[in-house]
């Protein structure tokens, strides 16, 4: 198992290290713009319509706070997009990508089960995605400071938390996706559309009336930034959603690929 965790590690490093840098990048640069952005006498974010606002998990009182504003155009989708296409690119190589490329044959004669070659890989996967979640908030910490935003330290510890639970919760759907799916596009194209997919349905919650009391049956609903970066206040329960979901698509992924001939 360790010797496939090294590998996996060395193998995903230079991609990993790309995300990273891409990350770190656009956040420095969101963080720059906001003092800018709050100076100017003309609200112009709050002339956005309503609705649009909610749609990217703001609203209108908000939205010229730093918390609202770094949600609005960061951390409530584009940040959780990026590292989800991530997510499925890693989970997808695990079991779809092998038989693609037609190693999995060989992986399997070697003295190694099925599902320590599944926790094996997911062993990195998680590291690289809580990597990526705590470079991203250090980033936003040490830009605050370099450009006098104020930060809220115990909401961003809580955002660093439910953002990597979220993004484990992610990832068990991925390599879920990966034990039934034939290569390793396919899972990551799969894994993000199934993102979108709960964003989109979350927002609707939040426009239309008659859609509010069904937010719960989003992933979602698990994971407000402006509200955990504003108050640092973590909801146990919604805690214990993301750790079932993640804990379901590790074992539904290990009976697949179990029963699954190769």
């Amino acid at each position: 198992m360790i010797n496939i965790i090294f590998y996996k590690f060395k193998e995903q490093f230079k991609s990993a290290l790309y995300y990273t840098i891409g990350l770190i990048s656009y956040t420095v640069m969101i963080v720059a713009l906001f003092p800018s952005i709050s100076s100017v006498k003309i609200d112009y974010l709050q002339q956005l319509p309503e609705n649009l606002i909610k749609f990217f998990g703001s609203d209108s009182a908000s939205i010229m706070t730093f918390n609202g504003f770094i949600s609005l155009e960061f951390l409530s989708l584009f940040f959780v997009l990026i590292i989800a296409f991530f997510i499925g690119s890693s989970a997808g190589a695990t079991i779809a990508g092998s038989k693609e490329r037609k190693t999995l044959d060989f992986q399997l004669s070697q003295p190694i089960s099925r599902p320590t070659l599944i926790i094996s890989e997911t062993i990195v996967g998680l590291i690289y995605t809580m990597f990526f979640v705590i470079m991203t908030s250090a980033s936003i910490y040490l830009s605050g400071k370099i450009f006098g935003v104020s930060i809220n330290d115990n909401g961003l510890i809580a955002f660093t938390l439910v953002a990597t639970l979220f993004l484990w919760a992610i990832y068990g759907i991925a390599i879920f996706l990966s034990s039934i799916m034939a290569n390793k596009i396919a899972v990551a194209g799969a894994t993000v559309s199934i993102v979108m997919a709960f964003y989109i349905f979350t927002a609707l919650t939040s426009i239309i009336t008659k859609f509010n009391n069904f937010d719960k049956l989003s992933i979602f609903y698990t994971y407000n930034p402006q509200k955990l970066l504003e108050n640092g206040h973590i909801h146990i329960h919604q805690i214990e959603a993301l750790i079932v979901i993640f804990i379901i698509g590790i074992v539904a992924s290990i009976v697949f690929f179990n029963k699954k001939d190769v």
